[in-house]
């Protein structure tokens, strides 16, 4: 599936361009804020960025790299997971990550707009899910920004600091984000 560019007032996202992208994104991948509340950690060695990037993640996702507009520079990352049908339900999985210089500055809130968009109309998905440690504010509060819906919390164990935590879990469904899109922003 081709991934389309979109162009905001602060982002441009791209699909990934491994020759230009890995090594800006082995410099975003640095920032340890970043993975605070991740699966992830710090990655140690380029070349996981470009293992990442070539053979994992596109078995899984539709992935964008988040440049910004004015500089040029990779910033983050925008993943939506393959659409799939879940009981004729349309469903796909919404992941991201970005730098924590840009958080809480509407780069990944333009991001969102304009994935969804495509996802929504084009991809004609009716539901994305979501979920995030209890605790991570700034992705409850980037979640809850452009409509999701909480769902529900349950126990999970978190194996990077290997102890049971609260997981929260999000939908965003197509009507929604109608709604959103006509009162919201």
């Amino acid at each position: 599936m081709e991934v389309p560019v979109f162009e905001g007032e602060l982002v441009r996202l791209q699909p990934i361009n491994c020759k230009r992208d890995i090594d800006e994104w082995y410099r975003v991948s640095q920032d340890e804020r970043m993975h605070m509340w991740t699966g992830n950690t710090v990655p140690i060695e380029r070349e996981e960025m470009e293992h990442l990037l070539l053979d994992v993640y596109p078995k899984y996702f539709l992935i964008w790299m988040i440049h910004e507009k004015r500089t040029g520079v990779v910033i983050g990352m925008m993943r939506i997971s393959y659409p799939e049908s879940d009981d004729g339900v349309m469903v796909a999985g919404d992941s991201q990550r970005l730098h924590s210089d840009y958080w809480r500055k509407g780069y990944m809130k333009e991001s969102r707009e304009l994935v969804y968009e495509f996802v929504f109309d084009e991809l004609d998905v009716d539901a994305l899910y979501a979920d995030v440690w209890k605790g991570n504010l700034n992705s409850e509060k980037s979640l809850e920004s452009v409509g999701y819906q909480f769902l529900y919390e349950e126990d999970a164990y978190f194996e990077k600091y290997d102890r049971i935590q609260p997981k929260k879990y999000y939908r965003l469904t197509k009507e929604d984000w109608l709604i959103y899109k006509s009162v919201g922003r």
